[in-house]
């Protein structure tokens, strides 16, 4: 077996204006971390952190490998999937997007953007 080169992306979650309580967003990050794990291969389980910042509640952050990464896009798209209301959607598509740019970009490089959502969650 030869040595396979990993690579760790980092992408931080801000949803200032999602409408959601950041307890909420523990329990979903949860059911996406639970759900990618269970979709990984035994020996990449643990090559995903997600992290909740203890000051800003509203703020996340993951830490993915590139072998874990496919199975947290979709273990998100299913989370995407399970959500009626545009803005939780909106914001899952997003992290989906934001994954998939680190995977394709630079390596190491730590992505933080805001979801700036205007209007009423059903």
């Amino acid at each position: 077996m030869h040595d396979q080169i990993v690579s760790k992306y980092h992408v931080t979650m801000q949803d200032e204006k999602v409408g959601v309580k950041p307890e909420v967003l523990v329990g979903m990050y949860g059911i996406i971390e639970a759900k990618a794990r269970q979709l990984a291969p035994q020996p990449v389980r643990n090559e995903l952190v997600i992290s909740q910042d203890n000051k800003m509640k509203n703020r996340f952050y993951i830490q993915v490998s590139n072998r874990m990464a496919p199975h947290l896009i979709s273990a998100i798209q299913h989370q995407a999937d399970t959500q009626q209301g545009m803005g939780l959607k909106s914001y899952f598509y997003k992290l989906q997007e934001q994954i998939m740019s680190q995977m394709f970009g630079e390596q190491e490089q730590v992505t933080t953007f805001n979801i700036k959502y205007e209007g009423k969650i059903l």
